[in-house]
């Protein structure tokens, strides 16, 4: 409430705008869904399009977006010719810009070609490993690996161009972040990518004001920090990049990934041994986690998986997953057991745990 009266109290204090002046949102042309879909070369749609539209609105102004290639974004802020821009990560030494407070996170994760050995921490990586990137994103788990020449850089126009590289083994491992990789992957399967994921690190969601632009700076960044303490932000990202629930075992586990199908099977009582020869046991949580494990994960409902299982359990065949409380308990009970599966929100996974699925 404090921040929200703050920003209202500096919105007040500052001078109204020209009610025919846009507001100028430079788009980088390197944007993916969720953040940005395109159609015919021009931004329609996204979070960050949204969010674009809902500072015009707060303004009382219209909103102007325009498409740049990722290199002249911080240019075009810098020199006044765009007012705004959100969801990029300056290059290290570029002229500082005035900058929102971090508006919420999201993940970058190592995703591999599904002949490129598995690994759980970018030091795993053979030396000279290729490492498919978009262009202007870097990746701070990596950068030192890459600079160092352990690890090569092959830069793709856009996610989804790196995706289909990937697929097609242009290089063995790839770095996406998790919304978008996961927005692609939910739309078709892609061919060719393991199911396995590693988690490099949290990327700040910020947006940057230019020191020149038609608007002042403080009065655009009052405006985010407005929506921000509001909830419109937290609305925009639970619609359009919320997390999913993670698959996951103990980083002690034999097992590296496992496919939809095999996942699938594990779960409704269908297959006890993946293709390496391993048995993982499920576990759920009883929690509000399960209903969202059924419709997004498994996508089966509850009454399928109660049907399986018991025809599963007629004369005492098998046994259902095993029912927990929450989340904080089947953490736990996979920590301790490294023949265990189940799923966390992305938030709970730590070092302690591998992602073998992730939606």
């Amino acid at each position: 409430m404090q921040r929200l009266l703050a920003a209202i109290a500096l919105l007040a204090a500052l001078p109204a705008l020209a009610q025919d002046r846009p507001l100028r949102v430079a788009i980088t042309q390197s944007a993916s869904p969720p953040f940005v879909q395109w159609r015919d070369n021009q931004p329609v749609a996204g979070l960050d399009v949204e969010l674009a539209r809902a500072v015009a609105v707060q303004l009382r102004i219209p909103v102007e977006l325009l498409p740049l290639p990722r290199a002249r974004v911080e240019a075009a802020l810098a020199g006044g010719d765009a007012d705004l821009a959100c969801n990029i990560t300056p290059p290290a030494g570029a002229r500082a810009l005035p900058a929102s407070a971090a508006l919420f996170e999201t993940q970058d994760l190592l995703l591999g070609h599904e002949s490129a050995p598995p690994v759980d921490t970018p030091d795993q990586l053979a030396p000279n490993s290729v490492i498919g990137t978009v262009q202007g994103q870097s990746s701070a788990a990596l950068e030192g690996l890459i600079n160092d020449g352990r690890l090569k850089r092959d830069e793709a126009q856009s996610e989804e161009k790196l995706l289909r590289k990937l697929a097609l083994n242009r290089h063995p491992y790839g770095v996406g972040s998790q919304p978008s990789v996961s927005w692609y992957t939910s739309q078709e399967p892609i061919d060719g990518i393991a199911p396995w994921r590693a988690q490099l690190g949290a990327r700040a969601y910020r947006c940057f004001a230019s020191p020149r632009g038609r608007i002042e700076a403080p009065q655009l960044l009052a405006v985010i920090e407005q929506l921000h303490a509001a909830g419109r932000i937290g609305e925009l990202v639970n619609q359009h990049a919320a997390a999913p629930l993670a698959v996951v075992v103990s980083a002690r586990s034999a097992v590296r990934g496992i496919s939809y199908a095999h996942l699938v099977e594990v779960f409704m009582g269908q297959r006890q041994r993946l293709a390496d020869g391993n048995a993982p046991a499920p576990v759920m949580s009883a929690g509000a986690e399960r209903e969202q494990f059924f419709n997004t994960v498994l996508k089966r409902g509850a009454s399928e998986f109660r049907s399986a299982w018991a025809a599963q359990q007629f004369g005492g065949r098998r046994r259902p997953p095993l029912q927990l409380t929450g989340t904080e308990a089947v953490k736990a009970h996979l920590q301790r057991h490294a023949d265990a599966i189940g799923y966390l929100p992305l938030a709970l996974v730590d070092a302690s745990l591998r992602i073998v699925y992730l939606p």
